[in-house]
């Protein structure tokens, strides 16, 4: 009798247990799935500035049709990628295309000049920031998920569900004026030093 109660006691506690770790570990893929719509956001953010950007710049540099449409594609194409890391390969590509863009603001004064294009230069800057604090979050849950996930005793109950350890979301961010800015002081920094 009293191994009876011993068997189902240690059922009941290993039952509890699966259910605790269980429910961990979906707590922890919805906070995943939670910080991704963070990242979409504001990368849409970014997408609806494209277009705007890329008429500013037309108006000031009529012959750079061919970086303007690698700019209006790259856009599209994140906007229609899918999946996490189609969406990151995606999203590097758009990066690219605003670099170039910001390249051709050093080649014509008059469109660093205008009020558009800094206004532009400006929201884009803060989406850019806001991208990277989005990331910083969602890929701070994803290593607490994958830890969950490789961890005991989620490594045993993550079959239950499906559960596999997510990848990282890596963008490095889009130097615009603003941040290729603080070459100089460095210079003056020597100075000072010397």
């Amino acid at each position: 009798m009293t191994v009876a109660y011993i068997a189902g006691g240690s059922g009941v506690v290993l039952l509890v247990w699966t259910a605790f770790a269980f429910n961990a570990l979906i707590k922890a893929h919805n906070q995943v799935d939670e910080s991704w719509s963070g990242i979409d956001v504001q990368l849409k953010r970014r997408h609806d500035l494209v277009p705007n950007l890329v008429e500013t710049v037309g108006a000031y540099a009529e012959h750079e049709q061919a970086t303007l449409q690698a700019v209006t594609e790259s856009c599209e194409d994140a906007a229609q990628s899918s999946g996490r890391r189609g969406r990151q390969a995606a999203e590097h590509e758009l990066s690219q295309a605003i670099v170039g863009v910001r390249g051709l603001s050093e080649r014509y004064p008059e469109l660093r000049a205008s009020e558009q294009y800094r206004r532009l230069q400006a929201q884009l800057a803060e989406v850019e920031g806001e991208i990277q604090y989005a990331r910083r979050i969602y890929n701070a849950n994803v290593q607490r998920y994958n830890s969950r996930v490789r961890g005991f005793p989620g490594s045993l109950v993550c079959r239950l569900g499906g559960y596999r350890p997510t990848g990282y979301f890596e963008l490095s961010p889009v130097r615009l004026d603003a941040a290729a800015e603080p070459s100089r002081p460095a210079a003056g920094r020597k100075a000072a030093v010397a």
